[in-house]
């Protein structure tokens, strides 16, 4: 896919919930975390996916980007501080971002930005051979919560010749 991606908070939380965070790294080459983005997903670490999180920065799976980069129209927005702080920060390094929410991802692409989404993170991850279906991934994300549309579950699994 890249060599770099900036990540927002909710797919690192939820691959890591799926344990999948090394899977990210593979796919993605090197996974930048913003430090806004950092301190959301590490603020609770009696949470499982706050300890897979803390423990991939240790690991050296994910790299936290101290520091943001403040782009007005983005505090504008209506995101959230990690959102806007990893647009801004792809935006900076003119790399493709790792979100999932709407709004966020208008917002990036609005600003030219590659957007990537976490069943996009799977899909290349099978066609690389790192995972053996998505199928399953997909199963394990919606259990823990992940909202995936019908539409977009049978895209995704269509495209990985699941469907």
């Amino acid at each position: 896919m890249t060599e770099l991606i900036v990540a927002d908070a909710s797919p690192l939380i939820v691959l890591a919930r799926v344990r999948q965070l090394k899977t990210l790294a593979e796919v993605a080459g090197k996974v930048i975390v913003p430090d806004e983005v950092a301190q959301e997903c590490l603020y609770d670490t009696r949470l499982p996916a706050a300890r897979q999180i803390g423990q991939a920065f240790g690991e050296g799976l994910l790299h936290r980007q101290p520091g943001s980069v403040r782009i007005a129209p983005l505090e504008l927005a209506g995101l959230d501080p990690g959102e806007t702080a990893a647009i801004g920060l792809a935006i900076a390094l003119a790399a493709p971002i790792l979100i999932d929410e709407r709004i966020g991802r208008q917002a990036a692409l609005a600003h030219s930005l590659k957007v990537i989404g976490t069943l996009g993170i799977l899909l290349r991850a099978k066609e690389r051979g790192l995972i053996e279906a998505v199928a399953p991934v997909i199963a394990s994300l919606k259990r823990e919560g992940f909202f995936i549309a019908a539409a977009l579950e049978t895209a995704a699994l269509k495209r990985a010749e699941e469907h």
